[in-house]
């Protein structure tokens, strides 16, 4: 009976991988005051923020000729409507882009509205 546990004991802790264990550089991140701000935004992507606190991301393709919507849960394209410069779609999902009054709506309803570009602002020397 001993020996088996000694062999299950034995058996277990083989299963285990010291190369998991986390290095003490790693750690000492955790004592520190330093706050690293995440960018979440993807890269070459304008930012809009909208009413109720909602935001999403968009990305110009094929030279403004469509566009990758980016929404917190899910990302898709929209084409442009032919004659329309401002409004993207994919039959589903409707981008309306206009200056304070941007949105975005489905069949059903409007989804995000009174969005504005967020305008990044630079760092001045």
């Amino acid at each position: 009976m001993k020996l088996k546990l000694l062999l299950l004991i034995g058996i277990l802790s083989s299963a285990c991988s010291l190369d998991k264990i986390p290095k003490i550089d790693s750690l000492s991140n955790i004592f520190s005051n330093t706050v690293n701000e995440r960018n979440n935004r993807p890269e070459d992507s304008v930012e809009y923020n909208c009413d109720k606190k909602k935001a999403f991301f968009l990305s110009y393709i094929n030279k403004k000729k469509s566009v990758w919507l980016i929404l917190p849960d899910r990302e898709f394209r929209l084409n442009q409507i032919d004659g329309s410069e401002n409004i993207y779609t994919n039959n589903i999902t409707t981008l309306e882009i206009s200056p304070g009054h941007t949105q975005i709506k489905d069949k059903k309803e409007i989804l995000y509205s009174q969005c504005e570009e967020k305008i990044e602002k630079k760092d001045t020397p």
